[in-house]
This record gives structure tokens, sequence and C-alpha cells, in this order.
């Protein structure tokens, strides 16, 4: 409760209900004087963010070292103590595609603007067109997209490409004309709108996750669709914030010593994994035969479904440079 002094009125300066008390019985909010001072704009502010403060590291400290403690929480209802899970996705996936994004673009414009040099002074016409693009079912590489149309009108119709094909060839063209056979260039563009693209490809993915474990586990009526949703959201911002460690470890350890992080790297392949096991297990509460195996299903589902939205997005990222 703020100290500020209450106001005389009782209509609801947010609402407009008649307030019976100090607080709004219809939405909350504190009846007091509008205008407060410094001090208390101060207090105001450092209580919020010790509260909040409060919920994350609470959130924090159960989310990393309890898998599925905090689904089983939320179901029960208790989730005033926590931060709610979609809030905390938003927060800990923009802080972590712009961490782990981070000083990425200047060292590949660096390699990218080194190979270039290296490669215009060995390369002629010759190999420059060989670099073209060419995707469709002919071993000709089109200049421009009146050839390439046109010689698709002389093919029989069993023949000519089709409505995707076609137009991807097009666009391939395109790129070609764009970036005059140079590979570097059009590699560095594509990877940087993928970049863009990435945090869309794990929020589309989110979802379907989820309807992977609700047909893993569509026979327990006692779990609805969203309680997947929410132990899916917990488990990418647990994955999240562990590929946040290890990226801090592994340039914190490149910038003190030499030493191999390979060792890492193979914790984490091994952590993961594990911790969606754990958080599979202590959720759903079935036998470690009965996981394993659903575990490897959800795996491979996962896999497949993250090579075609990567497919996906990085025509995307193509169609877009």
């Amino acid at each position: 409760m703020s100290h500020l002094k209450e106001r005389l009125e009782k209509n609801c300066l947010n609402c407009g209900v008649e307030v019976k008390g100090r607080y709004c019985q219809n939405c909350g909010q504190e009846n007091v004087e509008v205008k407060e001072s410094f001090w208390h704009l101060l207090m105001h502010f450092i209580e919020d963010l010790t509260h909040f403060d409060g919920k994350i590291w609470l959130t924090l400290k159960y989310l990393l070292t309890k898998p599925a403690f905090l689904t089983k929480e939320y179901m029960r209802g208790k989730r005033g103590t926590y931060i709610h899970p979609i809030r905390m996705y938003i927060f800990i996936s923009a802080v972590f595609f712009l961490v782990i994004f981070s000083g990425e673009q200047e060292s590949k414009i660096e390699l990218t603007n080194s190979a270039s040099q290296k490669q215009k002074g060995e390369m002629g016409d010759k190999n420059k067109d060989s670099l073209n693009l060419h995707f469709g079912n002919d071993t000709i590489n089109y200049k421009t997209i009146l050839a390439y149309d046109a010689a698709q009108q002389l093919l029989p119709e069993a023949k000519k490409d089709g409505w995707l094909t076609r137009n991807i060839e097009r666009r391939f063209i395109l790129v070609n004309q764009k970036y005059k056979g140079d590979n570097n260039a059009l590699f560095s563009s594509v990877v940087e709108k993928f970049k863009h693209y990435f945090s869309r490809m794990l929020y589309v993915s989110l979802p379907l996750f989820a309807f992977f474990l609700w047909l893993l586990y569509c026979r327990n009526k006692k779990y609805y669709f969203v309680d997947h949703l929410i132990f899916s959201i917990h488990l990418y911002c647990a994955f999240f914030i562990y590929l946040f460690i290890f990226k801090l470890i592994n340039e914190g350890v490149a910038l003190l010593t030499t030493s191999n992080t390979d060792n890492l790297g193979f914790l984490l392949l091994v952590g993961l994994p594990f911790y969606l096991y754990k958080s599979m297990r202590n959720q759903f509460q079935q036998t470690r035969s009965i996981t394993i195996l659903k575990f490897f299903i959800l795996v491979c589902l996962t896999l497949f479904l993250m090579l075609v939205l990567m497919t996906i997005f990085f025509l995307l990222s193509l169609f877009n440079i």
C-alpha cells in the first residue's frame, strides 16, 4: 500500500466504478490523489522492482534446477509467486536473441569482404558464371527472366517447371543479377535475413511442439492442449537460458585462454536432451521405458519440424533479400 492521501471522491479514476474502500473492487486500483511527489514515485519504482526481481530469481531457480516444476505449479493454480509463462517467454527470448546474435554481424562482414577480395583476384568470367544459382530441371544458367521464360515456352507441357520451381528459379535469376555471381555477398545477405526470421521460426515451432506433446499424451484426459503449451514455454525458456550461459562461458574461455571448448559443447549437447527427458518424466509421471520411447518420438518429430521450418524460412529469406 502506498502512503499517498486517499481521495475524498469515491469514483475510481481507472474504471469509473464507485469505490467502497481504499482499493477499487472492480479493477484493483488504489483510490489515491493523482499528484505524487518525486519521493513517492521513487519508492513505488523500488517496490515494484524488488517485487519483480524476487519473482524472477525464484522463477529462474526452479526453471533451471527442477524440470517441469513450474508447469505443475501453474496447473495447480499457484501462479502469483512466479513470472507468468508467456511474459517470461517474451522477456527471455528477447534477451536471448539480442545477445546470441550480437557481435556476429561485423565478423561476418569482415570474413565476407576478405573472401570477396580474394576471389576477385583469382576468379575470371568463367568461374563467375559457375557461381550462378540454379534450381530448375535444365542445366542452363539463365541470365535473365525473359530468357528463362522463353526457354520454358519451347518445352512440352510435361517438361515445364512447376509453379514453385518456376518462381524459385526466377528469384534465383534476380538474385544472381543483383549480386553478380558473388556467392559470399549472397550468403551473407541470406544469413542476415534468416537471423531476423529465426525468432519467428521458433515462435511458430512452439505451438507445433506442444501439439506433438498433445498427440503423445492425448490418452491422458487430465492434460489439455494449453497445459502442453505451458510445458513447452517453460522448456523453451530453460533451453534459451542454458544456451545463453553456454555462449557467455564459451566467449569467456576464448578471451582468457586458447583452450578448446569442445567439452562444453558436448556437455550442452547431452544436457539439453536430458533436461527434456527429465521434464517429461516429472510432468507426466510415466515409467522410464515409456518416457524414453516418447522422448525419441518427440525428438524425431521436432527435428523433422525444424528441418521443414528452416527450409521455409530460408526460402523466405532468399525471397526477401
